[in-house]
């Protein structure tokens, strides 16, 4: 038996008592495993196979690689997330980035740290277009897609403004953009005020709306939640 905190990113109905789940852990990183009579055992799991919530669970491996997700014990909820239509928005689009840029059981404590950090840090419900970001720039660096502000990804040369690409994963001098209408257009004090809490909300949404999209091009995976975050933004 294996035991390890976790968050759970998805849960699909297996069956009239059971979940498929999708659980990030510490020790084991991504895994997926059956929990079986989930939706009745008040023992067992007691509605705790929910997102938000801070778990330990554990779980046994069959031959084959079957997981299957045996209890799980509440270590702490993040409750407000649950409360308000805009916490849950961006939760949901936190944990959806996750699950998105983590390949399955390759351990990253310093993801499961960041998804702690930014789960308390939006509880508080302050500055949260900053906050976002910051988890976006800190998981994209943590699971090696981390974008390039700092030298052109074109030439190489070091960059003070240009165009972000989303294509090559970074900015463009204006050599390398040459006439490309497309792309983000970055100025030296836009790039130092990345993330900061001194970056108004509507330009923190652009960073945003470009950052998912880099992580969706670089992925290959759509971020669902993107279009519900889309319509707060308006």
């Amino acid at each position: 038996m294996l035991t390890s905190e976790a968050f759970i990113l998805r849960k699909s109905e297996y069956s009239e008592a059971d979940y498929i789940v999708s659980a990030f852990t510490r020790d084991f990183g991504k895994i997926r495993g059956l929990a079986k009579n989930a939706k009745k055992s008040r023992k067992r799991f007691g509605g705790r196979l929910e997102p938000f919530v801070h778990l330990r669970i554990r779980f046994s491996q069959k031959p084959g690689g079957m997981k299957f997700i045996e209890d799980a014990e509440m270590i702490r909820v993040f409750s407000n997330m649950m409360e308000d239509i805009e916490l849950f928005a961006w939760g949901n689009f936190v944990l959806e980035n996750v699950d998105i840029t983590l390949p399955e059981e390759e351990p990253n404590n310093n993801i499961f740290e960041l998804l702690i950090h930014t789960l308390s840090s939006l509880s508080k419900d302050k500055h949260l277009p900053s906050k976002i970001l910051n988890f976006q720039l800190s998981l994209l660096s943590y699971s090696g897609y981390k974008p390039n502000f700092d030298n052109c990804a074109g030439c190489g040369k070091p960059v003070d403004e240009g165009v972000f690409s989303i294509a090559k994963g970074g900015v463009l001098c204006s050599e390398c953009r040459g006439d490309k209408p497309n792309g983000f257009l970055l100025s030296k004090n836009s790039l130092s005020s990345i993330g900061s809490n001194e970056m108004n909300a509507e330009r923190a949404f652009d960073f945003i709306r470009m950052l998912y999209r880099f992580t969706e091009y670089h992925t290959g995976k759509e971020i669902k939640s993107s279009k519900f975050i889309e319509e707060m933004m308006r």
